[in-house]
């Protein structure tokens, strides 16, 4: 045997292990395609709620001040 694939031999994992390895990689993309999920739920209902909170702009623009009109004396 080279020592190259003595090398790569002594470090692959057995069958149950690496089967156990698959397992928790799946697991660990599946929390964190969750967690994006729930994430962007969560940014997309603070939106919502910021627009919802906020007055439109015609009213903002109808209750400012104005300066009043110049009368011709």
């Amino acid at each position: 045997m080279t020592p190259s694939l003595a090398t790569a031999s002594g470090l692959a994992a057995s069958g149950s292990s690496s089967l156990f390895l698959l397992l928790v990689g799946v697991a660990l993309v599946a929390v964190l395609i969750a967690a994006f999920w729930w994430g962007s739920r969560r940014v997309a209902r603070r939106r919502r709620d910021a627009r919802v909170a906020q007055p439109p702009p015609a009213e903002a623009r109808r209750d400012s001040w104005s300066a009043p009109e110049q009368r011709p004396e």
